[in-house]
């Protein structure tokens, strides 16, 4: 007959094997939720970053319809600074006007870059963070060229339309036989 001793040492490591499996088995479970809590973390950090990325590309479109709107009132600005000069056959003024139509070109290609990333797709979800990471800083340069590109076209038409102001306080005076 075994000691009684060696008894509760079978026993006893039985009970831990058990132990063991068991806490292998919930370690096993643990690291499957682990795991699916990091996929979901993942996801919706991806969905964030689309949506950011979504947004820049939104603004770079509005900047563009701003950037066409101003410079067709600079084109206006200069048309009407030549008539106010007496030089609407001078080759000056379609020299200013296709300057203003390069601008908008330029505005036009930072459009045309931004609106593939308009609408968020779906696609990009199952790509690399890093991936939307990267288009996100591009699309917030192209967003900052546009606003650089929109206050120049602002400065310049302002300083413009305050020529224009000028000659034609000018004419008036002139009218009024001042």
């Amino acid at each position: 007959m075994p000691e009684p001793a060696s008894i509760i040492s079978v026993i006893a490591s039985v009970v831990s094997a058990a132990g063991g499996a068991i806490a292998c088995i919930a370690a096993f479970k643990s690291a499957g939720h682990a795991k699916r809590a990091f996929e979901e973390s993942q996801k919706a950090d991806k969905r964030f970053a689309l949506r950011q990325l979504s947004l820049t590309a939104h603004q770079i479109v509005v900047e563009v319809d701003r950037i066409k709107w101003l410079a067709q009132g600079l084109t206006a600005a200069y048309k009407a600074l030549a008539v106010f000069n007496n030089a609407t056959g001078n080759s000056r003024v379609p020299l200013m006007t296709n300057e203003v139509a390069k601008k908008v070109r330029v505005a036009e290609q930072l459009g045309e870059k931004a609106k593939p990333f308009v609408d968020v797709k779906t696609a990009l979800l199952n790509g690399p963070l890093e991936e939307i990471s990267d288009r996100e800083i591009a699309m917030t340069q192209y967003l900052t060229e546009a606003i650089a590109l929109r206050g120049k076209i602002e400065i310049e038409l302002a300083d413009i339309q305050a020529k224009n102001a000028t000659h034609q306080e000018i004419a008036i005076r002139n009218a009024n036989g001042q």
